[in-house]
């Protein structure tokens, strides 16, 4: 058709010359001159038509490749008429169909992603060929890296969840619970996984839901039971085996009942105390508990605390040393707690020093706190026990710690208030000591402006 057109154009272009001529009669230039003038300026203007047309091509065939590469911006914008012009005009039309197109799934993906972060759980969505596609704020989080792109077994490693997602492609919902190992700066995570398929098997949506806390406190109420049930058994199976001992006869020997009386008398008052810490772990673990934060004189609760607890100290020959009281600016807490968590540190480090050992009660001023920190002499704690001895019931000796009254739940009692008051702790062992460090924020202190009452 081009070769047609340009055909005619040169024809045109001829009969133009000769009519030119014709009306020319009276010149002297040869007919044969004028025809052969005529052909060639024709055929001048037919190849330069032809030239531009297939410039045009050309520009027309690179738009839509770009058009088909993505680049939705790519236009034409060629202004002539005829054939070429009208189809520039159709690709830049489509052109601009596909920008919009572009731009709405764009935002609509926005949204959807804007939502999907809204979320609580981890979302991935993957396609047919299980590539993730779309994921939240969350999910990046859980893995420590963005896995769009990624297949879901690069972002989540584990083979129950491969075969989850496979299932689902061929149609059938899986409802699954993984754990994932613990990463580089990251703690391990138990996942309550949903997977369901996509309308006409076109993916794959995944739903995590971390459910590592759950499982954490359903471990910790078993072993609270089973520990307490345990604790419980071993007074009352002793009171128990005594008394029916009186029963028997055992009332008739009065020095053997005696000592049967004060077995079943001490292991009464252990009963009692273990359910008195019970009670009162049960009341600073509730959100209910509303504890009155002001000045308090850590000096005048120190002194206090060591003159209750002098009868167990002179009893082991123990060495009770202060220093740093005397200037030691009041704290922010609530007395009476402050006191029952003095109470229970002083009270396990001379539980836990050896006869004519030494305890330490020590106050120095930091960054506007006073530590106090409570040192006892002694074998120590080995270091992997140190991240669990504020555990409920949790014994690095559990023999001897029973053998010296203990219930185990004081240091946990330590954990609560000290997290009720704002408070912190912490505690190493090292060259034969122990210390338990308590950072309160000073009355004085800016810090202290912030929280003056705590709930």
């Amino acid at each position: 058709m081009v070769i047609r057109r340009y055909t005619l154009l040169g024809g045109l272009v001829a009969l133009t010359t000769i009519a030119l001529y014709m009306s020319l009669q009276g010149a002297a230039v040869p007919f044969g001159v004028v025809l052969l003038a005529g052909v060639a300026l024709g055929s001048l203007a037919g190849w330069m038509a032809s030239r531009r047309d297939a410039k045009d091509t050309r520009h027309l065939q690179k738009v839509i490749e770009s058009l088909s590469d993505g680049d939705h911006g790519a236009r034409a914008r060629l202004r002539r008429r005829g054939q070429i012009g009208d189809l520039a005009r159709a690709i830049d039309t489509l052109g601009e169909r596909l920008s919009r197109t572009r731009k709405k799934r764009r935002r609509q993906k926005d949204r959807l992603r804007t939502i999907l972060d809204a979320m609580a759980e981890a979302v991935m969505v993957t396609d047919a060929d299980g590539y993730i596609g779309l994921t939240n704020e969350v999910l990046t989080e859980l893995v420590g890296f963005d896995p769009e792109g990624k297949t879901a077994t690069e972002a989540i490693r584990h083979p129950d969840l491969r075969q989850a997602i496979e299932d689902a492609q061929l149609g059938v919902p899986r409802q699954l619970e993984i754990s994932m190992d613990a990463g580089p700066g990251r703690s391990g995570r138990v996942l309550h996984a949903s997977v369901s398929p996509l309308r006409r098997q076109r993916g794959v949506v995944t739903v995590f839901h971390d459910v590592t806390a759950e499982r954490a406190a359903e471990r910790v109420r078993r072993d609270f039971v089973a520990n307490a049930g345990h604790e419980l058994r071993t007074p009352l199976t002793a009171i128990r085996g005594f008394a029916e001992t009186l029963r028997e006869g055992g009332l008739d020997d009065p020095e053997s009942a005696k000592d049967f009386i004060e077995v079943i008398l001490r292991h009464t008052k252990r009963l009692e105390a273990l359910v008195d810490d019970l009670a009162d772990l049960s009341r600073f673990e509730s959100d209910e508990l509303e504890l009155e934060l002001g000045p308090v004189s850590a000096e005048a609760l120190v002194h206090e605390v060591t003159r209750g607890l002098e009868a167990q100290t002179k009893s082991k020959r123990l060495t009770v040393t202060c220093s740093g009281l005397e200037q030691a600016p009041p704290v922010i807490a609530e007395q009476r707690a402050l006191e029952q968590i003095l109470v229970n540190l002083v009270d396990n480090a001379i539980k836990y020093t050896p006869e004519g050992g030494e305890v330490r009660i020590d106050a120095t001023s930091e960054d506007g706190n006073l530590v106090l920190e409570v040192a006892n002499s002694g074998p120590g704690i080995p270091a992997k026990h140190l991240d669990r001895v504020f555990e409920r019931f949790y014994r690095v000796d559990a023999g001897r710690s029973r053998e010296l009254g203990g219930t185990g739940l004081g240091l946990s009692i330590v954990k609560h208030l000290v997290a009720n008051i704002g408070a912190g702790i912490t505690v190493e062992s090292a060259e034969g000591w122990t210390r338990f460090r308590l950072r309160l924020a000073c009355a004085d202190s800016p810090k202290s402006d912030t929280d003056v009452s705590r709930a």
